[in-house]
């Protein structure tokens, strides 16, 4: 029963015409779930439903007029809600809205067109909150019902009463996806040479209030450890080798703290240096909504920038900085040291303020740290000692406290995360005399085999110190070791995954203009070495060789195509043989009275059969129409 009334939808013009409609237009509704309001959604699923039922029985209540009018006050509604700081979500409740409206009516050649129209600005309109690979799937996806839709249209619109075969419907349906695979083809050339701006179209409608991220302008207890619970991938390195130890990525340095928070009030700023350092890399990095650039510490210099439009510019501590919001993601080749670079540096007395209302108890705990030390040296070594032996632990589940909560966690808990481990170590190094700073930014690194790259996600997330001694600044990490449970959260299948979106987003989005520029100039050179003559003959040997290579597989092609015994090419012969190409009943018309005339008309009605209907022509009936050209041949014309 189900496949009867299939059958009879699919060799209906209009019902054949209608089911890529309601795909195409399925497409676009699902393409701004998460953006449109749920009531509108459910709203327009539900009018496309009911259209659904208007169609298989051809009954349409509802006067035209009365959508018309309907669709014009859905439209003034939703543009009186329209603002600068509220665009993306009535336009596409406005969008869904008129396609359910549209499915309520009979659909006419023009409504199919509009429906199509209308489905292809809500793929536009969800491409502002989403470039992800699902979305290149949607994207395909309405490419090809798009095209198919358009075929049965316009097949329509030329027979819209008729009944047609199901063949037909297959026919239609394998020139909709000739043309869908052959798009991508034609559009390579205008992806690679079109000019490109370095601004996306719609960035004043981009978010403007960050992510939670483990680049951040302040440091505040207990908030890293919400952080360090979050797999989202922060960026991506290239060009470092597979087995790196533990690398430490530097964001932020903070000088001050207050209010249990770490701060930076420094303003200073120094140029880049020039050159690389001893380890060179690429980093592409996801969109933070700051102006941060992470590195591995210690950055030397950044060589190139893609994807975002400004200034490279060095903060204290060699924190390095873009002059706007990463707002996209963006690719930068950047270099590192294995010490920090004394040009980066602002006096060290910056480092070594602390505030009055720290705790009697970290004082003291100070002074017994430092009784005896013999230099700086060691005060160092007593606080890492303390840490290491003084039963402290690693949790992200902190206990509630009353009080200071450093003062908590040095003698009362012993747990905490990184943020109190490097909070108490920096105070307490400033309480010996000792200039120390904190570091935000992440420790660590996943290397994906599928991408030969390695991620760093926000669940590595991550604080240290450096303390100056001896003229320079050093490392002092008092945070026991410790992996986030996200981590091992992370599955083989999650970086296949990841390393197709790296595919997608470095390959197609990051298609800068720098890349386009480099293939220009990669052409350029090709050229100027084709001038010379020695490669002009080389270049003729690679295409002799390449005719020969392939003039076998054109000579089977042209078999097949012209020479093979089928209807099409005994009637192309027969047309030849006569020397007139008129249409099949024409020919029998002019040719009547000619003794061969029964010969003709068996090899005219067996190619009418193959093209027109779904019976089947046998090979012996085929030869049989070949003899009979035979024939054809010998009498007189």
């Amino acid at each position: 029963m189900q496949y009867s009334i299939l059958k009879r939808l699919l060799e209906s013009p209009k019902g054949a015409t209608l089911l890529w409609i309601y795909l195409s237009a399925g497409v676009g509704v699902f393409s701004l779930t998460g953006v449109a309001h749920i009531l509108y959604l459910y709203l327009c699923i539900l009018f496309i439903l009911l259209g659904s039922i208007m169609d298989y029985k051809n009954f349409y209540p509802i006067k035209r007029l009365f959508l018309n009018l309907l669709g014009i006050t859905i439209t003034i509604y939703f543009a009186s809600q329209l603002s600068l700081e509220n665009v993306v979500e009535p336009l596409s409740n406005l969008l869904i809205t008129l396609i359910g409206i549209k499915f309520l009516e009979e659909k006419k050649p023009r409504d199919m067109y509009q429906i199509l129209i209308l489905s292809l600005l809500s793929l536009s309109l969800a491409t502002l909150y989403n470039l992800s690979i699902s979305f290149l799937i949607l994207l395909m996806l309405f490419s090809l019902l798009g095209i198919t839709s358009l075929v049965f249209i316009n097949a329509y619109k030329q027979n819209q009463k008729n009944y047609q075969p199901l063949e037909i419907f297959g026919y239609y349906s394998a020139a909709s996806v000739f043309l869908f695979l052959a798009v991508p083809l034609l559009s390579v050339p205008f992806f690679v040479f079109l000019p490109r701006t370095q601004f996306p179209l719609f960035d004043v409608f981009g978010r403007k209030d960050g992510l939670k991220t483990g680049i951040a302008g302040e440091v505040s207890l207990g908030k890293v450890g919400e952080i360090q619970q979050d797999n989202t991938v922060a960026f991506r390195v290239f060009g470092l080798p597979k087995n790196i130890r533990e690398p430490y990525w530097r964001v932020q340095v903070f000088d001050t703290y207050e209010n249990n928070k770490w701060i930076s009030t420094l303003k200073e700023s120094f140029s880049p240096l020039k050159g690389m350092g001893e380890v060179s890399y690429t980093i592409v990095l996801e969109p933070h909504y700051e102006d941060y650039l992470p590195l591995l510490d210690f950055p030397y210099s950044i060589s190139s920038l893609e994807g975002v439009k400004g200034q490279v510019f060095v903060g204290p501590g060699g924190t390095f900085k873009v002059s706007t919001n990463v707002n996209k993601a963006i690719r930068y080749i950047a270099s590192s040291v294995s010490e920090p670079v004394s040009s980066y540096e602002t006096l060290a007395s910056a480092y070594i303020y602390v505030p009055k209302q720290i705790p009697e108890s970290i004082k003291k705990l100070a002074r017994g740290l430092t009784s005896g030390a013999v230099d700086e040296g060691e005060k160092v070594k007593r606080v890492v000692k303390h840490f290491a032996e003084g039963g402290y632990s690693y949790t992200l589940r902190l206990e509630k406290y009353e009080g200071d909560p450093l003062e908590y966690f040095l003698f009362v808990s012993k747990k905490g995360n990184c943020e109190y481990y490097a909070s108490a170590t920096a105070l307490l190094l400033r309480l010996m005399g000792i200039p120390a700073r904190v570091v935000g930014g992440f420790k660590g690194a996943l290397w994906n085999d599928y991408g030969k790259y390695h991620v760093v996600t926000n669940s590595m997330a991550h604080v240290w110190v450096e303390a100056y001694l001896k003229g320079r600044w050093v490392r002092i990490d008092t945070t026991p070791s410790y992996q986030s449970p996200a981590v091992k959260r992370i599955s083989n299948f999650s970086l296949l995954k990841d390393a197709i979106v790296s595919f997608w987003y470095t390959n197609v989005i990051g298609f800068s203009v720098e890349k386009q520029i480099s293939v220009f100039k990669a052409f350029g050179k090709g050229a100027k070495w084709s001038v010379k003559r020695e490669n002009l003959m080389l270049i003729f040997k690679y295409i002799l060789l390449v005719l020969l290579l392939t003039t076998p597989f054109y000579l089977i092609f042209l078999y097949y195509t012209r020479f093979r015994k089928t209807p099409e090419n005994l009637y192309k012969r027969l047309t030849q043989v006569l020397g007139s190409k008129e249409e099949p009943e024409r020919l029998l018309e002019k040719f009547k009275s000619k003794s061969f005339y029964h010969h003709l008309e068996y090899i005219v009605r067996l190619y009418q059969r193959h093209r027109y209907s779904n019976y089947k022509v046998y090979t012996d009936e085929i030869k049989r129409g070949y003899r009979a050209l035979e024939e054809i041949k010998k009498s007189p014309q």
